[in-house]
């Protein structure tokens, strides 16, 4: 018996998958809107999502933009700061930061955004998507 603990599902295209980029749902942070705004045209191109997914993709940009918003709190304010005590403590927002970057990667797995989920549902595979993929790092 192969042992499969902790392996995400491979998102491979679906039936009933979404055909046109939704909007993203208005309750979003503005940061989130442009992470959907990043990502959605990806995952609907690749025909992985159906409505019910649409939850994991708020998930993902949620967790994306409150990676954003630690980062500025722990850059405008420095890396320690002081607490009320008067005491140096490592800035509060790395919390946050650890938690959303975990959750972000979670997320990103189940979504078939990382390259190692990619490679799992050969998303990349004899394909020349590198010159037009919009997650790309320029």
């Amino acid at each position: 018996m192969k042992h499969t603990a902790g392996r995400k599902a491979t998102p491979q295209p679906i039936a009933d998958a979404i055909r046109t980029v939704p909007q993203p749902p208005k309750a979003m942070s503005t940061d989130a809107k442009v992470e959907w705004r990043r990502v959605m045209p990806v995952l609907v191109e690749r025909r992985v999502l159906s409505a019910a997914d649409m939850h994991a993709v708020e998930r993902f940009c949620e967790s994306a933009a409150d990676i954003k918003d630690a980062r500025a709190a722990i850059a405008k304010d420095g890396a320690y700061v002081e607490n009320r005590l008067g005491e140096i403590k490592r800035h509060p927002a790395f919390a946050t930061l650890r938690e959303a970057t975990a959750e972000s990667r979670r997320w990103s797995a189940e979504l078939g955004l990382t390259p190692a989920s990619r490679s799992r549902a050969g998303a990349h595979e004899d394909s020349d998507e590198t010159d037009d993929n919009p997650l790309a790092v320029e």
